[in-house]
């Protein structure tokens, strides 16, 4: 069950907001609350109504589109620090795809006519915004090209590669991720996943275990990506 909580920690610690001066952070809190979600736990449906945004502060979400032969395509998990729901800006007002948490999840929520209205009114928002966005559209391009150019190893380093520097860590990283999810997420089928999984743990590069992926070796699976 989704609940209404309260943060001790200021929004200011989280990336998205760390530029951002005291009046306008004022302003944006303002508008702001928490809301846990349980794993497995639906945030939004496809259809619903484009009513708010969400930065995630803990936990992790996955977004997925269904075909209407009801194929599914994973095509971003949201970590802490990101954003979703921020297509109200582009006026749609039904949602085309849903987000689900992996885990357990807490939320800041806006609704969009705030947001809006902030975008336009708050210069340091809207270039955090601009900048937010600017980065996934070289994400979005970077997986195109690797799914255009890479091999199914090659994609599946660079997934779990892309993954590993999201948690801003070296060495060992644990990363809770089923072989259908990073199939999802790349483009493959489980059964081709779960090969180039064995591959590389073989190799010595990760670590699998009841749901967690370890990533022992960063250098070697940059090399995996980039070599395929």
């Amino acid at each position: 069950m989704k609940r209404a909580v309260r943060m001790a920690l200021s929004l200011q610690d989280e990336p998205f907001f760390q530029s951002m001066s005291a009046p306008v952070m004022g302003k944006v809190e303002a508008f702001i609350y928490h809301r846990t979600y349980e794993e497995r736990q639906i945030v939004y449906f496809p259809d619903d109504p484009c009513d708010y945004v969400y930065w995630v502060r803990e936990g992790r979400i996955k977004v997925t589109r269904v075909s209407p032969d009801r194929r599914e395509l994973t095509f971003r998990h949201v970590l802490p620090g990101d954003m979703l729901g921020e297509e109200c800006l582009a006026a749609r007002r039904r949602r085309d795809d849903y987000a689900e948490a992996l885990e357990s999840t807490t939320l800041c929520l806006m609704r969009a006519e705030d947001f809006q209205r902030l975008v336009a009114e708050e210069a340091e928002l809207a270039r955090a915004v601009a900048i937010c966005l600017a980065q996934r559209v070289m994400d979005v391009e970077e997986v195109l090209a690797e799914t255009v150019f890479n091999t199914v190893r090659g994609r599946i380093a660079a997934g779990l590669l892309r993954l590993h520097k999201r948690r801003n860590a070296t060495g060992k990283v644990v990363l809770r991720l089923t072989h259908q999810e990073l199939a999802n997420l790349i483009g493959s089928t489980r059964e081709t996943t779960t090969a180039v999984l064995h591959g590389l743990r073989e190799e010595g590069i990760i670590e699998i275990a009841n749901r967690r992926l370890t990533v022992l070796d960063p250098v070697a699976l940059e090399h995996a990506a980039r070599t395929g």
